[in-house]
């Protein structure tokens, strides 16, 4: 008989031969000695293992008398804690010397538990928690089991013994791979952009793009919401606009649907945001599919056009695959620095020889290929031009796409019967999937609005504040909807399911916007559903939160109206309000119907200008353009919408304007101090009778002024500049004077002090005949300046389709000249 002895690594090696039933004697002993034994309670499988253990080995020469002694300690251990480790130990013994198996297995029990003992106070146990993240048990300290862990030597003899132990390791290896945390999943770094609405050649060339660099161990890097399947969620919008706000690199598809769609014009904008706050937030790779009109493109994407990648001149005539394989050429190797988990594409299945009928289960956006050739075949059309479509790889993403042009000249199906029936048969089984509960949201948007509806979007908690404007605007007959403030979901999926067909019903929606709306996931993924839904959004402004605000939501609501709600009155601004949601058709005979249309005018503004206006950071969107205003437009408060077509038409065109158009001082305080200082510096501009001007306008209107980017917190003017000292500075830098001439204007201040200092200053004029106005009722010094230029007449309609664009060229080639002195 050996002793045992212990190894260096604290596991206890037992090189004797007692009999199975000596050695459960043996550790059943020593658990009556009071010994505690560390570890997790599993009595159940205890239990199992022993029950295995005695069928799979034979015993001999055992008698009842030992079997009853066997049997005692059993039960006895059911009162007693087990753990893994033990059974382990019990299981994993084997027999050597049957003569001397009392002596040994006192001799084991004694040294396993002083062994047990000493380490238990210096060792936690190990409980199996469960992870509140990803509901999986936690897998204990395997460190300690090493430990504790008793190694067997000697000649073991194989049997059924062997492979019951070989079967046990091989499942506790399974079961320890389930216990395995899961790792938090990588995002995808690298988003594609393109317009939903692009045609045929256009979404096919996105496809075999994403599709190569797939192919370049891109595969689980590429976020495409086609590979996404969420192009039939309701939150699909939204899953796009998060995917941009998080990317590390975005390749954009340039076309000209892509600065028609608001999607891809949205995606873009947050894209722009994110470059110019943190360069290197995001990288960005353009390329330019086809020409866009350039009175559709917005100035700040002339960064995106001059460093795109071309295909519009010399790869033109390529094919798909071509121009892909140029794209890729070009931008993989910076491409692949953006790229986190490098893995291949998985091996492309072929497609199924049967027909399975599995297309009827899925949506058209989610067919695949083979899915399509099995519907075309259902539908009777001839292998010819199934051929042609499994040829261009198309899929349900491109068939949703396809013209019958795009049949004719990429697909070569000439039969128009068969064009036709296609087009009829996609049209058939869009209407089915329209009345699919899951659709409901498609069902949303086609509803018609109700008027005098409107539905308020705020954070939960803003809730007083909402149920206050709330009642307020009930006061004033109009019917309010918010979300349900009771049942909010569980997903952001459910969460819009319980809330999107009330707000279908809205005609106008009001953001109200605080300090918890910033960052508020219920306002992110309200507003985008309703911009989807293509409603009406005006911003009620309580609190400036702009430069907080998220990317994505400074994209769709930067254009967007807003309402003052922060510095001004709370009355007057509901006022305002009420106006921009139901304007009022007669104003009441005591109220001056154009001081009323001013004052309502002033109170609106899109939320990127008001908040710059009012301390916020000037938008990173805008570009804040150094070189002064090439364009001073000059004229009258009765012509102020004309004024702002005009203003954005020159801007389009390339040319800074700058126009006091609906613009306002920082609050009603500065209103009163800046009075004082005006009328010290020879009084405000338009204080005559004759003028409708308002007396505190003291910052430009556009985001092109350089007097609003150079000031601090939105102050166009220093503190101690007065509106005409601006209008001084800012007409000595401009290169042309445009002049909008109405009778009201020719009798007005503003006319005579805007031509009297451009006379001064040299500045050439160019008079715009908005209204017909005779020279004789112009001041005699007025008419003296106007008669030396030739008009440009814009006062009806077809004479303003017929000559804005001779505006627009007499004022570039004044600006030329003025660039040559």
């Amino acid at each position: 008989m050996s002793n045992p002895k212990e190894n260096d690594n604290g596991t206890i090696q037992v090189i004797d031969k007692s009999s199975d039933l000596d050695r459960d004697r043996s550790v059943n002993s020593g658990l009556k000695m009071g010994k505690t034994i560390d570890g997790d309670v599993d009595k159940l499988e205890s239990g199992n293992a022993r029950e295995a253990d005695n069928k799979n080995e034979d015993h001999t020469g055992q008698s009842s008398t030992e079997q009853e002694k066997m049997d005692s300690p059993k039960t006895e251990t059911k009162l007693l804690p087990e753990t893994d480790k033990c059974e382990q130990d019990v299981n994993s013994a084997d027999v050597a010397n049957e003569d001397d198996a009392n002596e040994a297995q006192d001799q084991a029990a004694k040294t396993m538990s002083v062994e047990i003992k000493d380490k238990s106070p210096k060792q936690t146990d190990d409980i199996n928690h469960f992870d509140s993240v990803s509901n999986i048990k936690s897998q204990p300290d395997r460190g300690r089991e090493i430990k504790k862990d008793v190694k067997i030597s000697g000649n073991m003899k194989p049997g059924k013994s062997d492979s019951f132990v070989q079967s046990q390791n091989n499942s506790n290896a399974v079961a320890s791979s389930h216990q395995t945390p899961r790792l938090k999943k990588m995002k995808k770094g690298i988003f594609v952009s393109y317009s939903p609405d692009a045609g045929f050649l256009e979404r096919r060339f996105v496809v075999e793009a994403v599709r190569q660099l797939k192919e370049n161990n891109l595969a689980d890097d590429i976020w495409f919401d086609k590979d996404e399947r969420n192009t039939d969620s309701p939150c699909w919008f939204s899953m796009r606009m998060e995917a941009v706000e998080k990317c590390r690199a975005a390749v954009l598809v340039l076309s000209d649907s892509y600065f028609t769609c608001p999607v891809s014009l949205y995606e873009g904008k947050t894209l722009i945001e994110r470059t110019v706050s943190d360069p290197n937030s995001v990288k960005v790779f353009p390329v330019l599919f086809r020409q866009p009109d350039p009175s559709d493109v917005p100035k700040h994407f002339s960064v995106f056009l001059e460093s795109a990648i071309d295909l519009t001149g010399e790869h033109v005539k390529k094919s798909a695959a071509e121009k892909t394989s140029v794209v890729v050429g070009t931008i993989m190797e910076e491409l692949e620095k953006y790229a986190t988990m490098h893995t291949a594409p998985l091996p492309v299945t072929p497609p199924d020889s049967e027909f399975t009928g599995e297309f009827r289960k899925k949506k058209i956006c989610q067919w695949s290929a083979s899915d399509l050739q099995e519907w075309l075949f259902n539908l009777g059309i001839k292998e010819f031009y199934r051929q042609s479509l499994a040829e261009a790889m198309v899929d349900g993403f491109l068939l949703m796409s396809l013209t019958d042009h795009d049949m004719v000249t990429h697909l070569g199906i000439e039969s128009r019967v068969v064009r036709k029936k296609i087009m009829q048969q996609i049209l058939q089984t869009l209407d089915r999937e329209h009345k699919h509960p899951d659709n409901w949201h498609l069902r949303s948007r086609a509803l018609r609005p109700k008027p005098d509806v409107v539905y308020i979007i705020y954070d939960p908690a803003d809730v007083r504040l909402a149920q206050n404007l709330k009642a307020d605007l009930k006061w004033k007959n109009m019917q309010v909807i918010h979300h349900d403030t009771v049942k909010l979901g569980r997903s952001k999926e459910e969460f819009l399911q319980i809330n999107g067909p009330s707000l279908a019903t809205a005609s106008h929606v009001v953001v109200v916007m605080t300090d918890a709306a910033s960052g508020s996931p219920f306002i992110f993924h309200e507003v985008l559903f309703a911009d989807w839904l293509g409603k009406k959004l005006v911003t009620a402004m309580f609190k400036n939160v702009w430069t907080g605000l998220r990317a994505s939501l400074k994209a769709v609501l930067g254009d967007c109206p807003a309402v003052d709600f922060e510095s001004q009155m709370y009355t007057e601004s509901l006022d305002v309000l009420e106006h921009q949601i139901r304007p009022l058709r007669r104003v009441p005979g005591v109220v001056l119907e154009q001081t009323y249309l001013n004052k309502m005018a002033e109170g609106l503004k899109p939320l990127e200008v008001l908040a710059s206006l009012r301390g916020g950071a000037i938008s990173t969107i805008i570009p804040s353009d150094e070189d002064s205003p090439q364009v001073f437009i000059s004229y009258q408060w009765d012509m102020q919408s004309k004024v702002d077509e005009l203003q954005q038409i020159l801007e389009r065109a390339g040319f800074p304007c700058w126009a006091d158009i609906a613009v306002g001082g920082a609050t009603s305080a500065n209103h009163a101090s800046s009075g004082s200082a005006l009328a010290n510096n020879g009084g405000p501009r338009g204080h005559s009778s004759r003028s409708s001007r308002s007396s505190h306008h003291s910052l430009p209107h556009h985001h092109h002024s350089p007097l609003l980017s150079a000031g601090g917190g939105g102050a166009g003017v220093s503190s101690g500049e007065t509106l005409q000292g601006q209008i001084q500075r800012t007409m000595k830098a401009c290169s042309v004077v445009v002049c909008c001439i109405t009778p009201k204007y020719l009798q007005s201040d503003n006319c005579a002090k805007d031509l009297a200092l451009a006379d001064a200053l040299h500045k050439p004029v160019i008079p715009l005949l908005l209204r017909y106005a005779p020279a004789e009722s112009a001041p005699n010094y007025v008419r003296r300046i106007l008669l030396r230029y030739s008009y440009v007449d814009l006062s009806n309609e077809r004479l303003y389709k017929q000559n804005v664009g001779v505006l627009v060229e007499r004022v570039r080639k004044v600006v030329d000249s003025s660039m040559l002195r």
